[in-house]
Parts: C-alpha cells; sequence; structure tokens
C-alpha cells in the first residue's frame, strides 16, 4: 500500500479507523513484533506496534463470521497497512490545521452530521440519529467522533487553502472545448455523408444478375472495403447472434441467401452485406448437443467518422472544477507532509513523501536516525 495522503479530503472525512487505540502490552506479542516499539511519529504523536495491531484486532472481531478464515491474515496486514497510512495522514494534517488556526464550530459539526445522515438514509442498516452511528463503530464512540472531527477540521482547512490557489476561467475553457467538439462533428458530418455517397454508388454496381453477385461483391470489396476482410473478398465467415455490433447482426440474420443488404449504419461506418449461407438451430438430442443458427456472410465497409454528444457548458465547467479542486488538494496534501515531522520504522517508510526535485527529504526512516 502507498501513497494514500494523495486521496483527498473526502477520503480523509470518513477515515473514522485511522489513528491508534491504548491498551495495555506484553513485551512481544504473536507476530514476533515488539508491541512497546514506535513504528510511526507525526509531528511528537507516536503509534506503536501494540496501539496498531490493537485496532486491527477490534476491526477483524468486528467482521465475526463474515470473514474467512482464509483471509485473516491478509485482511489483517491489509488493515495494517491501512490504518498506519491514515494515521500519518490525519496527524500531519491535524497538526498543520491547528498551527494555522483552524477550528470545528457547532456549526461545522451540526452541517456534516446532517449530510453524512442524509447520505445514508433509506439504507436497510442505516443508523436512526448521528449518535447511533457513531456508537456502530468497533474502535469506541469517542474514537468515532474525534476521527469525525478531524475529517471536519481537515476539510475546512484543504477548502480554505486551496481556494486561494490562482482562478481558473472555467467557463472561456469549457466554451473552447465545446467549440471544438462541434468543429469536430462537423468535420464528421462531411465523412459520413462521403461514406454514405460512395457506398450508395457500390449498391448500385450490384445490380447484375444473381449468378453473377457473389463475384462482383467480391471484387469491389478487394478494391474497396475498409476492412481487413477485404483480402478475402469481405468474406467474415460463419458467425452466430451476438458476434456482431446489433445493427449488423440484424441485417444480417433477416436478409435471404444472395440478397444485398440496404446500406446498413453502424458505428464503424456504413456496410452493404451479402449473405453466403445459413445453418438454421439445431436442437439438443440424445447423441448430440444443440447448435445455435448460424449466418455465413461477406461484406463492404466504408469508414466514417462517429460524432461526439455535445455536453453543456456546465457540465463542462463542473468536470473540470471537481479534477482541478481534486489535484489541488492532493498537492496541498502533498506539500503539508513533505514539510511535517515524520519518522517511521522501515516496515512503512514507503509512507513517506517523495521530496521535491532536489531537494533534501524532510523527513526519516528508523534506519537513518
Amino acid at each position: 500500500m502507498k501513497k494514500l495522503y494523495m486521496a483527498g479530503a473526502a477520503v480523509l472525512a470518513g477515515a473514522i479507523i485511522a489513528g491508534c487505540g491504548k491498551q495495555d502490552t506484553a513485551q512481544t506479542d504473536s507476530s514476533g513484533r515488539d508491541p512497546n516499539e514506535v513504528v510511526i511519529e507525526v509531528c511528537g504523536e507516536k503509534l506503536t506496534n501494540g496501539e496498531l495491531d490493537g485496532d486491527v484486532d477490534k476491526i477483524v472481531s468486528a467482521q465475526g463470521d463474515k470473514l474467512p478464515a482464509d483471509q485473516v491474515e491478509y485482511t489483517r496486514q491489509m488493515l495494517r497497512n491501512q490504518m498506519a497510512q491514515s494515521f500519518v495522514v490525519e496527524k500531519a494534517l491535524v497538526a498543520k490545521a491547528k498551527e494555522d488556526g483552524y477550528v470545528v464550530t457547532d456549526d461545522d459539526r451540526n452541517e456534516k452530521s446532517a449530510e453524512l445522515m442524509k447520505s445514508l438514509a433509506g439504507r436497510p442498516d442505516a443508523p436512526k440519529s448521528f449518535n447511533e452511528f457513531l456508537s456502530k463503530f468497533p474502535l469506541g464512540k469517542d474514537r468515532a467522533r474525534m476521527e469525525f472531527e478531524n475529517g471536519i477540521l481537515i476539510d475546512k482547512m484543504i477548502k480554505s487553502e486551496t481556494a486561494k490557489m490562482p482562478g481558473v476561467d472555467y467557463t472561456a475553457k469549457a466554451q473552447g472545448i465545446i467549440a471544438n467538439i462541434v468543429s469536430n462533428n462537423n468535420a464528421q458530418a462531411s465523412s459520413e455523408a462521403e461514406a454514405l455517397a460512395k457506398i450508395t454508388s457500390l449498391k448500385a454496381e450490384l445490380s447484375v444478375p444473381d449468378l453473377d453477385v457473389a463475384a462482383k461483391f467480391a471484387e469491389l470489396a478487394k478494391a474497396n472495403s475498409d476492412c481487413p476482410s477485404s483480402a478475402k473478398g469481405g468474406d467474415l465467415g460463419e458467425f452466430t447472434h451476438g458476434q456482431m455490433v446489433p445493427e449488423f447482426d440484424k441485417a444480417a440474420f433477416e436478409l435471404p441467401i444472395g440478397q444485398v443488404s440496404a446500406p446498413v449504419k453502424t458505428q464503424f461506418g456504413y456496410h452493404l452485406i451479402l449473405v453466403t449461407g445459413k445453418t438454421p438451430a439445431v436442437e439438443a438430442t440424445d447423441s448430440t448437443p444443440a447448435a445455435p443458427e448460424k449466418v455465413r456472410a461477406s461484406h463492404i465497409l466504408i469508414k466514417a467518422g462517429a460524432s461526439q454528444p455535445v455536453p453543456s457548458v456546465e457540465e463542462v465547467v463542473e468536470y473540470f472544477k471537481k479534477r482541478d479542486d481534486r489535484n489541488n488538494a492532493q498537492n496541498f496534501i502533498l506539500e503539508v507532509l513533505r514539510k511535517s515531522d515524520i519518522k517511521t520504522s522501515d516496515e512503512f517508510k514507503d509512507l513517506l513523501p517523495p521530496p521535491e526535485e532536489g531537494a533534501q527529504p524532510a523527513v526519516e526512516t528508523s534506519a537513518e536516525k
């Protein structure tokens, strides 16, 4: 598990299981780890093996019979990594928020708890109150409340700090993108008109006696078709229902043997289809399995560009704003982590953020102490 610190504010606000719980520990445990060893220290707050594994025990125990026995050890290690990562991110960001004077108000609490309850409404196991919601967490109600408030504090800081970043004229950007889509669609419309004109012309050339249709079709396919099957005169071999795109499938199975279709439009362009054989479906017997209906056909394809749906300015603005908000939040989190005093054991050294290019890391592992 690496780089959970890039997750963003929304994930952090829900990281109720992050952090460490206090417990009495012996000198060693069944894993062979020293429970008193400090494995992570962030801005002066320490996490020991015993605290981390104690929290993992509570989460696993809460699963009960839902967790298969052969997945317990894997789940324990995954939780250990995730909770260690959450501890690093949460403690660094909370320390930064408090240092910069951010606080959680009653209005903040009421707003976020109302949003949370609304998001859970309608679920079969939805809590009837925020207090019930907190009580359901396996690490305890007090821990749940602390993590919930830390999430509010972190979100508040990130939204405030990223709002200070240089703005973007999203409307102008959206209008430019839409103009490009419309221009491309106009070009594709011309291409489609040309493809339809060409396929219609080829259809006219196939007005020959029935005995000559197959040979003439193969000749035109080799000279004009945009499909690799043109090398074989357009022959696609046998196929069953569902192997071709729906429009092609429908035309081929409805067409009589030896008859050339009208132009058929699919996502690939325009087709002329010539059915050269049909095999009816066979019901299963004691000695033979069932077999589906099959068709053998050739085709000529003239490719045509597909137009794109044109979004509204509001849709494009929303997309780019959400993307930039997410990227700005991730960059802010990474910068906070780079400047935070973080120490880890070798086990969790991958949780340390990469230093800026050309800069010395501001964090260390136990091997570097």
